[in-house]
């Protein structure tokens, strides 16, 4: 799965200071395959990952992840990225680069950081609007499908969608970056 384009996630308000399991570390697939994983997109945890040269022998702090085809599943995350740029030279090293940051996703077979996405009316997160599937126009919630939000005109009658809470433009030190949804998090 190859990068979207203007995705990022932040968590804007929330309780996570106060609880260890807002954060895990995962490692995402597609098709039970290492894939790309851009910045906020919404995904299910799955099982543990096997530890590096050990065979039958699991990550207890490591999930797999996937992209949430409908926002069905009991808990979601949102790939909550800490990536920086990485230059290799011609003479095969690599150095990371602190440069151009917002929005890096998570390359295929590396462990990222997800961030629980609480539905209880209150916390509020931030997506890029490559994270948004559609065009935004008056609508005021979202649905999940395929790991994005898609905008919908109505809350929805069952299950998890989000409402939107504000919109503006990242700014990424001195200049406005691409922009953004604030959207809280709701069970109907």
């Amino acid at each position: 799965m190859a990068f979207v384009a203007n995705t990022a996630f932040e968590a804007r308000l929330t309780n996570n200071e106060n609880d260890v399991l807002a954060n895990v570390a995962g490692l995402y697939q597609a098709s039970n395959a290492n894939a790309d994983c851009s910045a906020g997109l919404i995904c299910a945890r799955g099982d543990r990952v096997e530890a590096e040269g050990f065979t039958g022998i699991y990550n207890e702090n490591t999930r797999i992840m996937t992209a949430s085809a409908a926002g069905a599943e009991e808990v979601l995350y949102a790939c909550d990225t800490h990536e920086a740029q990485m230059l290799t030279s011609a003479s095969g090293n690599s150095y990371y680069i602190g440069t151009e940051t917002l929005g890096l996703g998570v390359p295929a077979g590396r462990i990222g950081n997800f961030c629980r996405i609480n539905f209880d009316g209150q916390s509020i997160y931030r997506f890029g609007i490559g994270n948004v599937s559609g065009d935004l126009g008056d609508n005021k919630f979202f649905t999940i499908e395929n790991g994005l939000l898609k905008p919908a005109a109505a809350a929805a009658a069952s299950g998890k969608y989000f409402s939107l809470e504000e919109t503006g433009a990242f700014t990424t030190g001195n200049i406005a970056g691409f922009d953004y949804v604030d959207v809280i998090g709701h069970i109907a």
